[in-house]
This record gives structure tokens, C-alpha cells and sequence, in this order.
């Protein structure tokens, strides 16, 4: 198990870790996650997200190569501009996720969400045949950190580091990467391992909380944002995801899994689509557990979290239950629980 290189900084402050697939971080600092959730939802909470790999594509056919293998528009992408992506296969099923940014008109810099650094090698290396592009895994070099909340530009500054207003800023081998994890949106920070601990406390200094992966659950789900692998295996597509208008771009030219993609945006239909539920008890259902409104099947359940005695998760839905404020059951077992549908980012 790869573990943060932050470990010893967040064993010393008293943290709890947690298995995240191929790496232990930070699943907690405090007793109660709500206490962290807060911290970001008010001010700026900074998350140790060493289970995000880093890789680099660069050569004069990089931009090229880009925007041939992933959902948004590379190609019109500008120096110091980021944009989020799919990875998609043949039949635009989603493989996984990543934020690109532009560092050079020939370097582009990939957070990768839930796909590790040798499976997006393994995936995309096949592809550079003639292509003059180098891929390249920093996991050993860079690990992530990510500071979100209303008051996360401020605290970047007051840490001397860029808090740019969209796309990316790099200072002191530091990359800072617009990236709303949250619903008060927030940034991704690309850090030399070397010096990750002095970024951690400068950004506690500059007054961010410490936060970690139970917290950080809590407000993805609140913000309605569906994670690779866990809530979309290798069989949905970004309709269904509710990722469309975050990832993909229908002007951009020829890509993998462009044409079926482009056939149901013009079609406009898909029979199943991300909701929110909110369920009338505190006991978190499985993943899997039916959703069903009345006698009726209309639904998964996807991941989902627990904040004190309120439970919100994510779930698949058929069209007739896609209405907010519709009432539906979740079945899990022989316990069935009530829960309110609703649409996604979850109100306040």
C-alpha cells in the first residue's frame, strides 16, 4: 500500500487514515467529519488527495494527441487554460476522469481521478505510434493537495502561492489548477514531493483546516459529483453522469468514442440519469440498493454519506422518477427506508 508522503506530518497532528484504492491518506483529523465539512463549506478546508496520479504529456504533438483521446476541446485550449475530461472508449463508456492543464503549447499536465498512472500508460501509450509525444508518470515527483471552500483563493495568496481566476498558475514548482471538488468550488495544487510538507503548513498558516477523506466524500456528494469507478463502472456515459456540460465538446473534431457520443447528445435521450437522494432515516444504504417507487424498480443506488443524522447519496434513476421532490424507496436487504429525490447539486 502507497502510502501519503505526508504520513508522518498526519500522524504527528493526530489523523486517522483510510484505504483509498492503492493509497492510504487522511480520513479524518477530528472526531466528526461535519466539524471539517463545515470549515470548508465557511471558510477553506486543504485535503491530502495523494491518491490522484500525476502524469505529463509533452512534445510537439501533444496537444494533438489530447484532444484525439479525451471528451473536451484540447485543441482549443490555452497556454495556462485547464478543462475537465473523460476518458472514453469506442462506445463512450466512461473509463475515467482527469483535469488537463496547459503549462506549454507542448506540455499538458493530467490529474487523474480513480485511474492510477500505469493504467492511463497502459491505455493511451498504445495510441503514440508516430506521434512525437512523450508520456510521463510524476507520481514519484508530485503528490496533490486541494484547498476548497469560499475562502480558498485567500488563503492561497496569503500562502504565496497563485489563486488564479480560471485555468492554472504555476510558482515555485508549485501548479495551481482551478478544480471545484466542492460546491464553493475551490483548487487542485500539483506540489514537489520534497516540499509537500511545507506547503501543508504554509496553507495551514494561511488559515485552511485540515480535512480529510470523510469530509471530502461528504461535500462531493453534496456538489453531485459522481466518482470513477465507484458510481459509474466501465458502462455509463456522460449523459447518464450528468458530466456533459463539465466535460465534453461537440466542435472539437474527431476523438475515441466521439461518434456515439455525439448521436445521443442529438438524440437527446438516455432512460436512466444521476439524481440526489435524501433518506428519511440515518442508516446509509449499500451501494446497489434498489430504488423503488412503489412496486416499481426505478433505480441504484450509488455512493453515498452520512453527515450527523442526515444521509444524502447519489443514484441512477429511470426517467419517472427523475421529478425533485418525488418519493421513492430504498431497498436493501428486507429494510426498506423512504427518501426524497432530488436534483443535483443538493440545495442548501
Amino acid at each position: 500500500m502507497r502510502r501519503t508522503p505526508l504520513f508522518a506530518v498526519h500522524t504527528l497532528a493526530g489523523a486517522r487514515f483510510t484505504e483509498t484504492p492503492g493509497t492510504l491518506i487522511p480520513a479524518g483529523f477530528l472526531r466528526d467529519p461535519a466539524a471539517e465539512c463545515a470549515a470548508a463549506r465557511e471558510g477553506a478546508g486543504v485535503f491530502d488527495r495523494a491518491d490522484q496520479h500525476v502524469v505529463t504529456l509533452v512534445g510537439p504533438d501533444a496537444r494533438r494527441f489530447a484532444n484525439g483521446m479525451f471528451t473536451n476541446n484540447i485543441r482549443a485550449l490555452p497556454v495556462r487554460g485547464s478543462n475537465r475530461n473523460a476518458m472514453v472508449d469506442e462506445k463512450a463508456r466512461i473509463q475515467g476522469l482527469l483535469t488537463l492543464a496547459c503549462l506549454a503549447d507542448d506540455t499538458f499536465l493530467a490529474i487523474l481521478d480513480g485511474v492510477t498512472a500505469e493504467a492511463f500508460e497502459a491505455r493511451y501509450g498504445r495510441y503514440i505510434v508516430f506521434d512525437d509525444v512523450e508520456l510521463t508518470d510524476l507520481s514519484a515527483e508530485r503528490t496533490v493537495l486541494s484547498v476548497q471552500g469560499p475562502r480558498a483563493a485567500e488563503v492561497l495568496t496569503r500562502a504565496g502561492l497563485p489563486a488564479p481566476e480560471s485555468g492554472c498558475a504555476q510558482a515555485d514548482g508549485v501548479t495551481v489548477v482551478v478544480s471545484p471538488r466542492a460546491r464553493a468550488g475551490g483548487f487542485d495544487l500539483v506540489v514537489p514531493t520534497a516540499g509537500a510538507a511545507a506547503t501543508w503548513q504554509a496553507l495551514l498558516a494561511a488559515g485552511a483546516a485540515p480535512a480529510g477523506w470523510d469530509a471530502s466524500e461528504i461535500l462531493r456528494i453534496e456538489a453531485g459529483s459522481p466518482r470513477w469507478p465507484i458510481d459509474m463502472g466501465e458502462r455509463a456515459l456522460l449523459h447518464e453522469m450528468g458530466l456533459v456540460a463539465r466535460c465534453a465538446a461537440f466542435d472539437k473534431g474527431c476523438y475515441i468514442g466521439q461518434e456515439v457520443l455525439n448521436r445521443v447528445d442529438v438524440m437527446g435521450q438516455v432512460n436512466r440519469q444521476i439524481r440526489g437522494l435524501t433518506l428519511h432515516e440515518d442508516a446509509l444504504p449499500p451501494h446497489g440498493a434498489e430504488v423503488r417507487a412503489g412496486d416499481a424498480v426505478v433505480g441504484t443506488v450509488l455512493s453515498g454519506a452520512r453527515e450527523g443524522t442526515r444521509v444524502r447519496t447519489l443514484a441512477l434513476l429511470r426517467k419517472d422518477a427523475w421529478e425533485s421532490g418525488t418519493q421513492v424507496t430504498v431497498h436493501a436487504g428486507e429494510r426498506a427506508v423512504g427518501a426524497t429525490v432530488s436534483a443535483l447539486p443538493f440545495p442548501d
